[in-house]
């Protein structure tokens, strides 16, 4: 198990424990003393979006919002985030994201993508982030894309995924706005290569 300690940000400033075990996650995202903690067990994770949320001043950016929710099956979502302003603890609020971030993955993300694998090698249709994923191709917005024709251009907080012959067939994923993004990146990241 890992366990993480949280500091909101400036009006918050009470350490919150969140523990990332193998079979679950807990979170100390109440402030009812009687209830502090949100769980969500792994049979329950359904998808994840994170990223990094910069906050701006009158005319330059201020702070930055660490953002990573986790959604479950029944359509809820559990917000782990905190702030900082004006750089101030950078390096230690980036790792602590970085950390949390890579057990995420560890324990639970990895599994999901092996999930959505599993489906694609069993020719199972199957639907992420407003893509259908079949054996041969992609489906969004009324456009296809056949899986030997997919490219994939990667940027700081989104993704592009497009035909390499019609760049107007192509479909822009945030990592943070988009519910399971980072999903789909990796799963056709997977079949692109290795499929």
């Amino acid at each position: 198990m890992k366990t993480f300690t949280i500091v909101r940000g400036l009006f918050d400033t009470r350490k919150r424990s969140l523990m990332i075990d193998k079979n679950f996650i807990k979170f100390e995202n109440k402030d009812h003393n009687n209830d502090l903690f949100s769980i969500i067990n792994k049979e329950d994770i359904a998808g994840i979006r994170y990223g990094i949320h910069f906050i701006r001043g009158y005319r330059m950016t201020i702070g930055r919002e660490y953002q990573i929710f986790i959604r479950d099956q029944y359509g809820k979502e559990l917000k782990i985030f905190f702030k900082l302003f004006y750089g101030r603890k950078l390096n230690e609020k980036h790792t602590l994201y970085s950390d949390i971030v890579d057990a995420l993955w560890e324990h639970f993300i990895s599994d999901l993508v092996k999930n959505y694998l599993e489906k694609f090698r069993n020719n199972e249709e199957c639907t992420i982030a407003g893509i259908r994923i079949f054996k041969d191709r992609i489906v969004f917005d009324k456009k296809e894309i056949a899986l030997e024709d997919i490219a994939i251009k990667k940027y700081h907080h989104h993704f592009i995924i497009h035909s390499k012959n019609d760049h107007y067939k192509n479909k822009m994923l945030y990592y943070l706005k988009d519910k399971d993004a980072v999903i789909v990146l990796t799963l056709l990241n997977h079949i692109t290569k290795n499929e």
